[in-house]
C-alpha cells in the first residue's frame, strides 16, 4: 500500500465505472498517523485524491490486486 497503512477493503466495494464506494461506516488509517472515518455511501473515483492527497482509488485496487492474487497462490 502506499498512503494507507491499515483498510478493512470489506468496507467498500468497487463499481463497474472504477469507483470504489464505502458500504459501512470505515476507519482508515494512513502512514502518517490519521485515522480517516468515512460514512458509507462516500464515493471515491478515478483520478481524484481526497483526505491529504490520497488516491483512494489507486490504493483500494491495489489492496484488492493483492488479496485476489493471493487467494489465487493459496
Amino acid at each position: 500500500m502506499g498512503e494507507l497503512a491499515k483498510v478493512n477493503i470489506g468496507d467498500f466495494e468497487k463499481q463497474p465505472d472504477g469507483s470504489w464506494v464505502s458500504v459501512k461506516i470505515s476507519y482508515v488509517n494512513t502512514k502518517g498517523g490519521t485515522v480517516i472515518a468515512l460514512e458509507p455511501g462516500t464515493i471515491f473515483r478515478p483520478g481524484f485524491k481526497q483526505f491529504g492527497g490520497i488516491d483512494f482509488v489507486k490504493e483500494l485496487d491495489e489492496i484488492s490486486e493483492n488479496l485476489k492474487n493471493a487467494e489465487e497462490s493459496t
